[in-house]
């Protein structure tokens, strides 16, 4: 039961880091890849403000200190997550690794 449940971890872990990093991208890039997403996973529209993703952009390019701090976030996070993907990337390995130990010993 641990291990089918640190892999569903695993891979919520990796989507969210996927998710981050997108974050990276410049905004020609991301704006592509939520189009394409729009074709393969349709959602229902909701446009209070059809170019918010173009507001933030023209801040940003006005204000390269607001750019600087949302990328700073973004590391930390993105940081943060991939020490617990590796975390669990361990705990799923480990198993198997003391098991070829205890046939080595015996």
């Amino acid at each position: 039961m641990k291990k089918p449940l640190l892999v569903m971890v695993l891979l919520a872990l990796v989507l969210v880091e996927a998710a981050i990093l997108e974050g990276f991208l410049p905004y020609e890039w991301r704006h592509a890849i939520h189009q394409q997403s729009e074709k393969v996973f349709p959602s229902k529209k909701y446009d209070p403000h059809p170019d918010m993703d173009w507001e933030f952009e023209l801040d940003f390019r006005q204000h390269p200190s607001h750019r600087a701090i949302v990328f700073g976030v973004s590391a930390i996070l993105a940081f943060g997550n991939g020490y617990l993907i590796n975390k669990v990337r361990q705990a799923l390995l480990r198993p198997k690794a003391s098991a070829a130990l205890t046939q080595k010993n015996n």
